[in-house]
């Protein structure tokens, strides 16, 4: 058991779990229990009628399904590789996408250790609605055992709790923007501990113009319900969500291509996105800050509040930060990618693409040895959490590989 002194016990507000037994005694990866527990917080969801109504956590709930879960397990359970979890994992959860909270304990559990999530002080109805199941599922007898491995917990910025817990965690997980991360890791941990950290990211979308005219109606849209999805779900304050669009082809096309392609992404955000008042006005105040601060814009093409389109002359070594929220794109033509690679720094994590070929991108990667993205996805798949994260294969970072010897002397 990890001792945990009553000052520390007073600063939080334990949501679900209890201080005075929470172990930091690591199991195997992908354990059968926790394995099951996560398929049954995947079926409780996705018959909860609250939750049934939220998009991120449906996402989570069919990531969790035990099908999926038994599929990302094959490569960790064969009989001569023993991988074990590090011990307790200490989580910083972020507020800019609530469900990554979910995903971030399923990867503790997953990878073989106990869990502690700080949790967003501002409470969310995907927070309620999974915390208030997740609860529950623990009540039941056959999930008694994670009450000494899992541990929600919510408390206001204190050095003093955060020093506590960096102190004793195995491994932790930060997410949050840049100063977040520094200020973390400014805190003395296990000489051992290992750190799994996502700081701020930026991520584009590249379409080819020629492969958008080819489109039928039905087709087209299809990819615009698709890239819809990415920029729109999660407000773009998911790393993963496109705020530069990249038209790869020739100027005409490309032009020709704007005029079929964002009607119809207009027409999906009215029906189905409804920014608010406060929103609405800061999206229009960072649109103004972008047609001032940057010599790259052109124009700023606002058919309606749901979307804003920048568009730029080219792109700047600092493109990073010209991002956009509630649907702000900005947007460029250039004959190929190679004009991208000057702005690519590991501040790049997702590229999600439309009718290129991945091999090309892979080449284009590879060939100009690229610092930055992290990711290469079908446009639609932006937001698709997977063990796999921001150049990290999480399991195999927060557990550790327990060498076996088969042989006989």
């Amino acid at each position: 058991m990890i001792p945990i002194s009553s000052n520390i016990s007073r600063l939080m507000q334990i949501l679900i779990g209890d201080p005075n037994q929470i172990s930091n005694s690591p199991t195997t990866v992908f354990n059968a229990d926790r394995v099951a527990f996560l398929a049954d917080l995947s079926r409780k969801l996705l018959a909860h009628k609250v939750a049934r109504a939220l998009p991120d956590v449906v996402s989570f709930a069919y990531w969790s399904r035990r099908a999926n879960l038994m599929r990302l397990a094959d490569k960790y359970t064969e009989d001569e590789v023993l991988r074990m979890g590090l011990g307790l994992s200490f989580h910083i959860c972020p507020a800019n996408v609530p469900i990554n909270f979910a995903f971030s304990m399923a990867f503790g559990l997953l990878s073989g250790n106990t869990c502690v999530l700080r949790l967003p002080s501002k409470s969310t109805p995907t927070l309620e609605v999974m915390v208030d199941v997740i609860g529950s599922l623990l009540k039941e007898s056959e999930y008694s055992t994670l009450a000494s491995e899992l541990m929600l917990v919510r408390y206001d910025r204190n050095d003093e709790v955060n020093r506590f817990w960096m102190s004793v965690a195995d491994g932790r997980i930060v997410w949050g923007g840049d100063t977040t991360v520094d200020y973390m890791r400014s805190m003395p941990c296990r000489p051992r501990s290992r750190e799994v950290a996502f700081p701020d990211r930026y991520s584009i979308a590249a379409v080819n113009p020629s492969a958008v005219l080819a489109l039928d109606k039905t087709e087209l849209q299809a990819l615009c319900l698709r890239f819809f999805n990415d920029m729109y779900l999660m407000d773009q304050a998911a790393c993963s969500s496109p705020q530069l669009l990249v038209w790869v082809g020739d100027l005409v096309e490309a032009e020709e291509a704007k005029a079929r392609f964002w009607p119809e992404i207009e027409r999906l955000a009215k029906s189905r996105y409804m920014p608010q008042a406060v929103q609405i006005m800061d999206k229009y105040v960072q649109a103004c800050r972008n047609a001032v601060s940057n010599d790259q814009v052109i124009s700023i093409k606002r058919d309606s509040n749901q979307l804003y389109r920048v568009q730029l002359s080219g792109v700047s070594e600092r493109q990073d930060e010209c991002r956009g929220y509630y649907g702000t794109i900005h947007e460029v033509t250039f004959n190929t990618l190679e004009p991208l690679v000057p702005m690519i720094t590991e501040k790049y994590q997702t590229l999600t693409y439309f009718g290129l070929d991945i091999t090309q991108i892979r080449a284009f990667i590879v060939k100009n040895r690229l610092r930055g993205i992290d990711r290469v996805v079908p446009i639609g798949k932006a937001l698709d959490m997977d063990i796999v994260w921001d150049g990290y294969e999480i399991i195999s970072t927060l557990s550790r590989y327990v060498a076996l010897d088969f042989s006989h002397i």
